[in-house]
């Protein structure tokens, strides 16, 4: 299970149904999502876990992991 945007849960739906699906209720209406990982590729539960993970973590921790990104493409 992720916690997404509603949109962002919106798009990992459409685009891999077979995968993601809304939670049941109320929680899903608000973007928690099942993952079922039997059938995901893993870049597609990575792209889900990054997104929820930028969705809750700090400004610091935010600035200090692009900072990171960006010293690694480089």
């Amino acid at each position: 299970m992720v916690k997404l945007t509603p949109a962002q849960q919106k798009g990992f739906i459409s685009r891999e149904p077979a995968v993601f699906g809304a939670v049941n209720g109320a929680w899903g209406r608000r973007g928690y999502t099942t993952v079922h990982l039997p059938a995901a590729k893993i870049d597609n539960v990575r792209a889900a876990l990054l997104a929820a993970w930028r969705n809750t973590a700090s400004k610091r921790l935010l600035a200090a992991s692009d900072l990171q990104a960006a010293h690694a493409a480089e």
